[in-house]
């Protein structure tokens, strides 16, 4: 199941500025896998917005999960991808437009490190199903493997 979070600026960003913003979420990601969801993930566009988006993974595998535990690293979820966006607009001043595979249009905005309560809403949803489904997935099948 495809599922995206997509995050664009809401003005133009030199390219000096989209350097700078791709290392410090590279930074502000390191000490997290990310198997909840995808770390944030940036591309080109024509009109020099910075543009990106990460799936949330609604089962992410057992392996490394426990690869994970076991080194102490923390998971990433939708609700850490959104913590980043918001360090991110307050450290370069961006303003992000907020959007998702499941709506047409922009939902909401993080402006000045702050988000809209209905972005926040929505993402934290989307983390609780992640968990949810995992819960549930995860017991469906030790029920198989009995």
């Amino acid at each position: 199941m495809g599922f995206t979070i997509y995050y664009r600026s809401a003005e133009v960003v030199d390219e000096a500025t989209t350097t700078a913003v791709k290392q410090r979420a590279s930074s502000l990601s390191a000490n997290r896998s990310w198997l909840s969801c995808e770390p944030l993930s940036f591309w080109a566009t024509d009109d020099d917005h910075l543009e990106g988006g990460s799936k949330p993974n609604f089962m992410p595998d057992a392996d490394p999960v426990a690869v994970a535990e076991s080194e102490g690293m923390a998971d990433g979820t939708a609700v850490d991808l959104l913590d980043v966006l918001c360090q991110l607009s307050q450290e370069f001043g961006i303003t992000w437009e907020m959007s998702h595979d499941g709506e047409e249009g922009t939902v909401g905005y993080i402006r000045d490190g702050v988000c809209d309560a209905e972005v926040k809403l929505r993402v934290e949803t989307f983390a609780q199903m992640s968990g949810n489904m995992e819960d549930f997935l995860g017991g469906l099948m030790d029920d198989f493997e009995m």
